[in-house]
């Protein structure tokens, strides 16, 4: 059914879940920092304080743009997974609004784990220093 192309392997999955994922983050990023009081006050209904609104704002700003580009997919993917954590055990109670967030969870984790792939700004590179990909080249060194 499928020939090994370049759109039928590992990196084309990759590169479609880091476009879902990006892209999702990066909607839901804008909405917040667009409306900073809006997320500050629906922040505070939930106990966090301002300075969690802001940072979480950004991170997924700024996250779901790295995940979407391939630029440190690992690293973004690592903060949006902490944001997924959250976002499941504040909806727990609630069936219908706790599948969404445990989707996106195992979609970041599964980033975190695989990395961008090979059709990422950083190709194999994840940013870590640490794994094979990495060793011996510039982000390791740095």
């Amino acid at each position: 059914m499928c020939k090994k192309g370049w759109c039928c392997n590992k990196d084309a999955g990759l590169l479609a879940l880091r476009i879902g994922v990006g892209g999702i983050f990066i909607m839901t990023g804008y909405m917040k920092v667009s409306d900073l009081p809006a997320t500050v006050g629906f922040f505070a209904t939930l106990g966090f304080a301002p300075f969690w609104a802001y940072l979480v704002s950004f991170v997924e700003l700024l996250g779901g743009i790295a995940v979407l580009l391939g630029v440190f997919t690992r690293i973004a993917a690592k903060l949006l997974t902490i944001v997924m954590i959250v976002a499941i055990y504040k909806t727990w109670g609630n069936v219908a609004v706790v599948l969404t967030p445990i989707s996106v969870f195992f979609s970041t984790l599964t980033l975190v784990l695989a990395g961008g792939g090979a059709y990422s700004l950083m190709g194999k590179l994840c940013g870590c220093g640490k794994c094979a990909a990495c060793e011996g080249s510039d982000v390791a060194k740095s």
